[in-house]
């Protein structure tokens, strides 16, 4: 059996049977892309290949489910590099891992049925909060399309964002004097601690390890304890398996 280092590594964390796949690659070589269909909780062992479950870690908080949570990006940081050198010569800049988590957490939301919006908004802010940009319409775009986006439009005065995404050490501050009472979005997704997501780009960091650290809050008026569970599952899931992230659907 042939079976690339990346693939090996997912299967160990997944505890999925590398001997019940179909590997794609040269010489039918098992590789990363191989697994997104274990995602779909597949049967393919005799034993399901369920999703870690999530559920709220804290108490709901000023009418949200709260996440935190932890997941090993290794690897979404290899595959990164390489894609970002295509990348950047399509759209002539840095490529990062933002562009990732930003796809990653509207790809989560709506993945449950119950919760559709004819367009889905984005609000975010990036580096310490000092950089705010709004994204319309994000569902419909592709995670290229996003990073082509991300940081070039400031959010109109109308602006209602369904989704918000902050970076590492925004204020919460900060995102009030954005986010007015009458105006307060359905998901919120808080990077914490240090990560140096930005760092990943054609030439640059090779980040061989990278745990990302973060709090994922959905508010209890948009979805029931039971979808803001599913959501909030998808999300490691995605973020753990970034080869579906490259899919618009």
């Amino acid at each position: 059996m042939l079976i690339s280092p990346l693939a090996k590594k997912i299967c160990a964390a997944r505890g999925i049977d590398p001997t019940q796949l179909h590997g794609s690659g040269p010489r039918g070589r098992i590789v990363a892309a191989d697994l997104a269909a274990a995602d779909s909780a597949l049967n393919r062992t005799g034993t399901t290949l369920a999703l870690r479950e999530s559920h709220p870690t804290r108490e709901p908080k000023e009418g949200y489910f709260v996440y935190d949570d932890t997941v090993d990006m290794d690897a979404l940081a290899q595959i990164s590099l390489p894609i970002a050198v295509q990348c950047e010569k399509l759209l002539e800049e840095r490529y990062s891992l933002f562009d990732y988590i930003v796809r990653a957490v509207v790809k989560a939301c709506l993945s449950a049925p119950e919760w559709k919006r004819e367009t889905v908004d984005l609000l975010l802010f990036e580096h310490d909060g000092e950089k705010i940009t709004a994204v319309s319409d994000a569902a419909a775009k592709s995670i290229y399309r996003l990073a082509k986006e991300i940081g070039k439009m400031p959010p109109p005065p109308d602006f209602h964002p369904r989704i918000v995404v902050c970076d590492t050490h925004t204020a919460r501050a900060r995102v009030a004097d954005v986010l007015h009472t009458d105006n307060r979005p359905d998901f919120a997704f808080v990077v914490r601690g240090d990560s140096s997501k930005d760092d990943i780009r054609a030439g640059g960091d090779n980040l061989s390890s990278y745990n990302l650290a973060y709090t994922f809050y959905a508010a209890e008026e948009a979805v029931s304890p039971e979808v803001a569970n599913r959501i909030a599952t998808e999300l490691h899931a995605l973020l753990f398996s970034p080869v579906r992230l490259l899919l618009i659907a």
